[in-house]
């Protein structure tokens, strides 16, 4: 069964796993790898080593055997692929669904990376770390051979259980902005403190004194880094920190509607309010409507991420970019990498985040 771009973005039972092999599983009857192994002028092995995207095979070596496959038009076994290195060739990513727009730029990611890469499957699972069979289940891929490899998104990297059965088992993963840094195990984040320090610092730029802030998960690395980056950023203009303008949310449109609304009961009113993501942004303007004020005449709104929501309503909200699709892909070439044997050097990734300005955000007029 063959599935479109659409079809792989929809949201996912709670045991559900789709399967998308990026490779060709029939093989040509009319030529064999030993045809590929005589016309490249090598050895069996030194194809099955090429196919298999195992290193130590030189580079002019491995472009003739290319060369040959091309040639002959020659169509790997995958199936025989697998069988023959006791390895699946799949990789898992495996998400925890706080906000589903987050979690369709990372397995876009994830996918199109391995579609490019070529040679590897990807296989997506929803997994609540709360509900102990989800952990079984990701242990069972692994003891059933189903996945070499893993791709984690947050909060799922912090259940100790489950990494340290990965561990024993020699099981390679990549985490996605880990809870736990200090450990020597490989992962890929943004600059989430230093990107919400820049937005803080940007709202105090425009006049703003009273700035509300909406946190995120408490159980997530990113939404304690943002707070963070929120009061550096109080800290260097000399403004005085106020508990009373911090409100919880957990990244959802509700709960930025219902935090906002709890702000907006406040006197003096935030001036501007700073969400940990966009959808609970979005949730914000909805909350500021509603009480019959105005985004930005009366209340600036800002958020976290730049997910497609956050240019598609009114007015569009200013945000800070999170490279969400390159952290998937820089996770799932590194986790590639460390299974094709080569020796990574560089475990831990930190891409850059920039502000995007838009219409939701304006100068505080304070009239």
């Amino acid at each position: 069964m063959q599935l479109s771009d659409n079809d792989v973005t929809q949201p996912y039972s709670h045991l559900l796993h789709i399967v998308l092999c990026v490779d060709n599983i029939m093989v040509s009857q009319r030529t064999t790898i030993k045809d590929v192994a005589k016309q490249a002028g090598v050895s069996i092995k030194t194809v099955s080593r090429v196919i298999n995207d195992e290193p130590y095979v030189r580079d002019a070596t491995r472009q003739r055997v290319l060369d040959a496959i091309d040639s002959l038009g020659f169509v790997v076994s995958q199936p025989a692929r697998r069988l023959s290195s006791g390895q699946s060739y799949t990789i898992g990513l495996i998400f925890h669904n706080a906000s589903w727009h987050y979690i369709q730029n990372v397995q876009r990611g994830v996918l199109e990376t391995v579609r490019k890469r070529g040679g590897y499957s990807a296989l997506l699972h929803p997994c609540d770390t709360n509900c102990r069979d989800d952990i079984k289940e990701i242990l069972n891929l692994v003891h059933q051979s189903m996945v070499d490899g893993f791709i984690f998104t947050p909060p799922v990297d912090n259940d100790r259980e489950l990494i340290e059965n990965l561990q024993q088992l020699d099981v390679p993963f990549i985490r996605l902005t880990p809870q736990d840094r200090k450990s020597p195990l490989p992962y890929v984040t943004a600059t989430d403190l230093q990107g919400a320090f820049e937005m803080t610092d940007y709202l105090i730029g425009l006049g703003h004194r009273r700035i509300g802030f909406i946190h995120g998960p408490v159980e997530q690395r990113a939404a304690h880094d943002r707070f963070k980056g929120y009061k550096q950023a109080l800290t260097k203009a000399n403004l005085e920190f106020d508990p009373n303008l911090i409100q919880k949310g957990n990244d959802l449109f509700d709960s930025g509607t219902r935090a906002s609304s709890i702000l907006l009961e406040l006197d003096p009113l935030p001036s501007a309010i700073f969400c940990n993501n966009d959808e609970m942004a979005a949730g914000a303007i909805t909350a500021v409507f509603e009480q019959g004020l105005h985004v930005p005449g009366d209340i600036s709104v800002a958020g976290f991420d730049n997910i497609p929501l956050a240019s598609q309503i009114w007015p569009p909200l200013t945000t800070v970019n999170q490279p969400i699709f390159e952290i998937a892909e820089t996770a799932t070439n590194h986790l590639i990498r460390l299974l094709s044997g080569e020796d990574v050097k560089q475990l831990y990734h930190e891409l850059s985040t920039n502000l995007v300005i838009r219409k939701s955000t304006a100068v505080y007029n304070s009239t």
